[in-house]
């Protein structure tokens, strides 16, 4: 049993450490309007997804007599994604995520109004914009913290391609106990593709170095 932990400890060692599902960096790119702050996108999305892979397939009979039907892929599926963030005081990221979504559907002229100003006309028109109004890339990137940074190795980045925000989730309030106030933003997009790079032998910290910088947390 020993021997079967050293091998383990030593293969992921020999592999970079292990995995954190709390380390990532999300960004919003080709844009055509600069929606977002680079540094509150880092600080304020709690939740990210990497897109899953899936297939369409059709059926094949009579292949082999006696076999039945055979499943044969034929397209490639792209599903969509959500981010969640959560919000400070002047909910910087609902207004960004808000005007990005006038932009596809009615643009933001017609969606929204300043406090005190005069309120919008009840016959005004939403009008759909073409997809190059509007779409952009979003890059998610895994990290892992290293030396120097908290993301400091990002072994795999996943760009999706042309993605814009389809629906933003209703958004909770009630009294009660104190909560961050949070949003969910779904997006689709019309591909996705990987950026990898190998990170065994970028410098991360050593196990003492990890729990000191723990201790510096908890203190």
């Amino acid at each position: 049993m020993a021997a079967g932990i050293t091998a383990f400890l030593t293969e992921v060692s020999r592999n970079g450490g292990m995995s954190f599902s709390n380390n990532f960096l999300v960004e919003v790119k080709n844009t055509p309007k600069n929606y977002f702050d680079a540094d509150l996108l880092e600080i304020f999305c709690e939740e990210a997804q990497l897109p899953n892979s899936n297939t369409a397939t059709g059926t094949q009979n009579g292949l082999i007599t006696g076999l039945g039907s055979v499943d044969y892929p034929h397209t490639r599926v792209f599903t969509e994604f959500a981010l969640t963030f959560m919000l400070d005081a002047n909910l910087s990221i609902l207004k960004s995520l808000n005007n990005w979504y006038y932009d596809v559907i009615g643009g933001k002229s017609n969606n929204t109004a300043s406090v005190g100003s005069n309120q919008l006309s009840p016959d005004r028109v939403m009008r759909v914009r073409y997809k190059n109004q509007y779409q952009g890339d979003i890059h998610i990137t895994k990290a892992e913290s290293g030396k120097n940074s908290a993301t400091e190795r990002q072994p795999i980045t996943y760009v999706m391609e042309k993605s814009w925000p389809y629906q933003i989730d209703a958004i909770p309030l009630q009294f009660g106990s104190s909560q961050i106030t949070k949003v969910t933003a779904n997006f689709k997009y019309e591909r996705h593709y990987t950026m990898t790079q190998d990170i065994k032998n970028a410098p991360q910290l050593t196990r003492g170095e990890e729990l000191l910088k723990l201790k510096k947390v908890v203190l």
